[in-house]
């Protein structure tokens, strides 16, 4: 019989944090964030945590019936239980993925707390610095962009992401455009379009402007599950495609591969740490490289351990759109426009517990 600690408790909790001062997203105003949040506790009496982006869903629920599938369940086991706990039948899958995707993240936080390392030290480090990827979009106009550019290429980053618009042709080719023109040569962007085509046709015009500036890449042109008209995208165009923050398991991933050129891993919502390890082991096979989707405290060990992933992506505390982070027990460090290897131990998911009480909507606890 193993000797391995088992999961002896499960919190769960839905809170609702406010941001500082709204942020507009196109005509999308953002006030505030909804999170589920996990901790697990070990026999060993190890803590785990992980926390994913509420998104309309009814993911506290898929949270709840995840966790009590992890209970009494061995570490050893983490390999096992991130498939089985999706249920035995195809059709929850889709939806249980998001809960089993914490569950795996908290439990695996929770062994290298455990163990005392942090979790790329317990991956194998290969570098300590790792370039990050700051998001601007909110609010955007042209004169923003540019200043917004300009600043951060003043910091030292070397990769900005803008999300566009992806329906107003004339506004995104101004903001692109003065993007573009107020960074210096060292620095590149990327655009993410979000989900906004449905048909090559629609996306060709945004793929020209993207080949016109040198954009680095575009993201998401497509919808997830349309991979093959992303395929039919790529074909067209020289900007590369990146695809791959929505895929529900591996099998999706790997047909995302035929229209992208960059993954985008997300542990949060694929499937967990052990989901973004075989991304990575993929993403090697079928010849691309990795960004992976927000979370860059978790995802930055991802990076520390494998150099297929090329950059992280960061939404930027001085941006206000991502308030969990003021709860974060070991924020991202960033030096020169790169992420420094994290000492603490864990996958960097530690929260503040305490801190969080005043923004919990629902909570709930589970022991075997």
């Amino acid at each position: 019989m193993s000797d391995a600690p088992t999961v002896a408790r499960a919190e769960i909790a839905r809170i609702v944090m406010p941001l500082k001062r709204p942020v507009r997203l196109g005509t999308l105003e953002i006030r505030e964030r909804a999170y589920v949040v996990l901790r697990l506790t070990l026999s060993d009496g190890a803590t785990g945590n992980a926390f994913g982006y509420d998104r309309g869903m009814p993911l506290y629920e898929v949270v709840v019936e995840a966790a009590r599938r992890y209970l009494g369940a061995s570490t050893d086991a983490r390999d096992t239980l991130r498939f089985t706990a999706l249920g035995p039948t195809p059709a929850p899958r889709a939806t249980m993925v998001r809960g089993v995707s914490l569950c795996d993240i908290a439990l695996r936080d929770a062994m290298a707390v455990g163990a005392g390392q942090p979790l790329h030290a317990m991956l194998g480090t290969v570098r300590d610095r790792v370039e990050v990827m700051p998001v601007i979009g909110y609010g955007m106009t042209p004169d923003v962009a540019a200043r917004e550019g300009a600043s951060l290429a003043d910091r030292d980053f070397r990769t900005i992401k803008l999300m566009i618009d992806g329906g107003d042709f004339a506004f995104d080719r101004a903001v692109v455009e003065a993007l573009a023109a107020a960074l210096p040569p060292q620095t590149r962007f990327g655009l993410d379009a979000h989900w906004s085509f449905k048909r090559v046709d629609d996306a060709l015009p945004w793929c020209r402007l993207a080949e016109d500036c040198c954009a680095l890449f575009l993201e998401d042109p497509v919808a997830p599950t349309a991979w093959r008209v992303a395929a039919d995208l790529r074909a067209e165009t020289r900007v590369p495609l990146c695809l791959g923050e929505d895929a529900i398991d591996i099998d999706a991933l790997r047909d995302m591969c035929e229209g992208a050129d960059i993954l985008r891993l997300d542990a949060a919502a694929s499937g967990g740490l052990g989901y973004a390890l075989d991304g990575l082991a993929l993403a090697r096979r079928m010849d691309k490289t990795v960004i992976p989707h927000v979370f860059s405290t978790l995802h930055q060990h991802l990076a520390f351990a494998d150099e297929i992933v090329t950059r992280i992506e960061a939404i930027l505390p001085e941006v206000g759109a991502d308030p969990i982070d003021d709860i974060l027990l070991h924020p991202l460090s960033i030096a020169d426009g790169a992420a420094c290897a994290p000492a603490d131990p864990g996958a960097g998911t530690a929260l503040d517990w305490a801190g969080l009480q005043p923004f919990v909507l629902r909570k709930e606890t589970l022991t075997p």
